[in-house]
């Protein structure tokens, strides 16, 4: 857990986020509503902490959401500063999906741990995805039918990101926000991140086929690869399908 006691968990996709508080007692040793200092039962007391021990994990999942990196040049504070509605959007997204655990802390105090899909997340922020055709390459010979991409980024200090992009040799996006499905980015990720070549042949989007290639250096934080990988990649039509339908994986360094 990071100072807020929150973290992005981006292996598994989740916000995690906890909160802790403690029973009030007063000098007789009674428990006491920590707003009134009237004296109440035990239970009483338990509830109102445990309630505490929630808004504070709300509050310290909010201050981890707005430093989330949406893509190399914007984080979602950046957004809420142009956005004055977005951070209510956020507030009512952590209320409705929000899974809480009230975890044991001892006999006086309390802890609740808050996990949010970050999938959902997506859908507060109010982007575009036009779902614009992915460039076309008039240079693929041989057609090969992939399940998912999978590229090995280890090493170029590639930070995670909601919506990142991949590029080319000269710069060009051959996958980013502007290609994929909103749909698919909400449920799936946009990318999905994973430490090691094991992990991500096993994971849920790689399917049986995987494409497996090695990023050659970092451009503003995202991937690029080598026109040779591209021309693989996009030398069938379904392999344009599953790159729409997000089946992008990274391999980042733990």
């Amino acid at each position: 857990m990071n100072s807020y006691n929150s973290k992005v968990d981006w292996t598994k996709g989740v916000i995690v986020s906890e909160g802790k508080s403690a029973i009030v007692i007063n000098d007789s040793g009674a428990t006491i509503d920590y707003e009134t200092g009237n004296s109440i039962s035990y239970s009483s007391a338990r509830d109102l902490s445990y309630e505490k021990s929630r808004e504070k994990a709300l509050s310290n999942a909010v201050s981890i959401i707005n430093d989330i990196q949406i893509d190399s040049d914007t984080k979602i504070r950046d957004l809420i500063l142009k956005d004055r509605d977005l951070r209510q959007r956020i507030s009512h997204y952590l209320h409705e999906y929000s899974k809480f655990k009230e975890q044991p802390a001892g006999h006086l105090n309390t802890s609740c741990t808050l996990e949010l899909k970050l999938g959902y997340l997506i859908n507060t922020l109010g982007l575009r995805f036009p779902e614009n055709d992915f460039p076309l390459r008039s240079d693929t010979n041989i057609s090969t039918k992939y399940t998912s991409l999978i590229i090995d980024t280890r090493g170029l200090k590639i930070k995670p990101a909601l919506l990142p992009a991949v590029f080319n040799e000269t710069g060009l996006e051959i996958y980013s926000r502007h290609h994929i499905s909103g749909k698919d980015a909400v449920k799936h990720l946009a990318v999905s991140y994973t430490n090691s070549e094991a992990e991500a042949v096993k994971h849920k989007k790689a399917g049986r086929h995987p494409f497996y290639c090695t990023a050659l250096k970092s451009l503003n934080g995202n991937p690029v690869i080598s026109d040779n990988d591209i021309k693989r990649i996009y030398s069938h039509k379904e392999n344009l399908i599953f790159l729409k339908k997000c089946r992008v994986i990274f391999i980042i360094d733990r």
